[in-house]
């Protein structure tokens, strides 16, 4: 769903987001966010989750411990975004995780076969900003929803001291276990940020929710005021996690 700024600021700010932002676990890694999106050909869906089913398994099989979360676009265009986590940027280098040696020909083939199911496909590297979103919370929410705005260059500075001074104590003001804010790297414009909340459900979205629940509708009306000249347009999407796509760290003993 894309929206201009006359019409997106209710939705950006109730929703506060979710880019392929994405939330998982894994983000304890590091907070370099890698997001892979595919459209897949809709007579090769089943062939892709095997594909991906399978190359969980040789990352399994060779004990990896480079997780990721996969999940399915609810809203817009039919896609999945595949997420991971990094620490540091040199753990994006070129080659295999090097517990992989023994499964880097099999990975390197069921890539090539994962790609040929796609129309088409697309990664971006995004940035965690610790400071600008609450902490995260181990348990992988069911859905999520993802905003991805475009801000104005002239009024960046001012759209990130809004949403530390403002827009952040009213997510957590407002009851919301998850908001996560990030600032794209590489892959997309300089000026693209996105952010993330968890739902459990689309009955989160009856009533007030995040921010309106944080500020009332008073407050809320004023912050609206405040964001509308900072930003060119936004693109808000819900994404459902799918359990048996990801590959992730082992459950705790209880």
């Amino acid at each position: 769903m894309r929206l201009n700024p006359g019409t997106f600021v209710c939705q950006c700010v109730l929703a506060l987001g979710v880019a392929a932002a994405l939330v998982t676990s894994a983000s304890a890694q590091g907070n370099i966010r890698s997001v892979t999106f595919y459209i897949v050909k809709p007579d090769r869906i089943g062939d892709f989750q095997a594909e991906i089913k399978e190359f969980n398994a040789l990352y399994a099989k060779g004990g990896s411990t480079r997780y990721t979360s996969m999940w399915v676009s609810l809203t817009g265009s039919r896609e999945y975004a595949r997420v991971s986590y990094y620490s540091k940027w040199a753990d994006l280098d070129a080659g295999s995780d090097p517990k992989l040696k023994e499964e880097a020909e099999d990975l390197a083939r069921l890539s090539m076969r994962i790609i040929d199911c796609t129309e088409s496909w697309h990664r971006i590297i995004e940035e965690v900003q610790p400071d600008l979103s609450l902490p995260l919370t181990p348990e992988i929410p069911k859905m999520i929803r993802v905003l991805v705005t475009q801000v104005r260059p002239d009024k960046y500075k001012e759209y990130l001291d809004l949403v530390k001074n403002e827009i952040l104590p009213a997510a957590q003001k407002g009851g919301l276990k998850t908001y996560s804010f990030a600032e794209a790297r590489y892959g997309a414009p300089n000026t693209e940020v996105s952010s993330v909340v968890a739902l459990d459900s689309w009955a989160d979205l009856d009533g007030d929710y995040g921010i309106i629940k944080g500020l009332g509708k008073d407050g809320y009306q004023a912050l609206l005021e405040k964001v509308r000249p900072l930003i060119v347009e936004s693109d808000a999407n819900i994404y459902r996690f799918q359990p048996d796509l990801s590959y992730l760290p082992p459950a705790p003993p209880k």
